[in-house]
């Protein structure tokens, strides 16, 4: 009889464990760390907007995909024909049932903020460039003015100039170190610190001055290719 009541006993245990693991899916996940200039060459499109709604969903083969609608603001790379995008992440609750991905903090409802969304026609676990690195928020100050700040709220206070990343292209990306959660050359304040970060305009000026400065870099290398490039021999 005692051994019977071990065997129910560990029947009821393994149970309950697998319950735990239906209720709650857990996916880990290592993102390589990158640059400012990397995130703007790559991403498809950039835009300043607010989270208007967000809805849960269940896909046929049990998993859970959260999707994101923003108001576009501002696109300050790229095109986009509407005012309104809706962006799909890996994740999310649906009744009593929970994904979740580690080190991804999806958008959420009435968030204002700057983001580089790498791929608009392909799905993906996040669609924004980096993850976190590509995924900023913007919070008023006391006057009102609009601050940015990491995706986990910490004030940026600059951005570094990194020579070496104007030579960046997609096939010359190297392997670098993983992720901390904000881009190499981002400067953010530490937490527990009474910083005030860069103005929303003061980071924007910051990204078109670097993507002029990649338009020109990019400029200068094909009029170098042309003009080094061999004629061909037609005799």
């Amino acid at each position: 009889m005692k051994k019977r009541n071990n065997i129910a006993l560990n029947y009821f245990a393994i149970c309950f464990i697998l319950i735990l693991i239906g209720i709650s899916n857990g996916y880990s996940s290592s993102i390589r760390e990158v640059s400012m200039d990397e995130m703007l060459q790559q991403s498809q499109l950039v835009f300043e907007g607010t989270v208007t709604a967000i809805k849960a969903m269940e896909n046929s083969q049990k998993r859970i995909h959260t999707y994101v609608t923003f108001e576009i603001e501002d696109i300050i790379k790229g095109e986009y024909p509407g005012n309104t995008l809706t962006l799909r992440f890996l994740g999310g609750t649906v009744g009593d049932v929970t994904m979740t991905v580690s080190d991804m903090r999806l958008p959420q409802k009435g968030e204002h903020g700057i983001y580089f969304v790498e791929l608009l026609e392909r799905f993906q676990v996040n669609p924004l460039y980096g993850w976190s690195q590509g995924h900023f928020i913007v919070e008023c100050d006391d006057t009102g003015i609009g601050r940015i700040m990491t995706n986990r709220r910490l004030p940026v206070v600059g951005v570094r100039n990194s020579a070496r990343d104007e030579q960046m292209t997609q096939d010359k990306i190297r392997i670098q170190a993983l992720s901390k959660g904000v881009a190499r050359d981002i400067v953010a304040a530490q937490e527990g610190k009474d910083i005030i970060g860069m103005t929303v305009d003061e980071f924007k000026k910051v990204l078109h001055k670097r993507m002029g400065r990649s338009q020109s870099l990019k400029h200068r290398l094909v009029t170098q290719y042309t003009i080094q490039r061999p004629k061909p021999n037609l005799h």
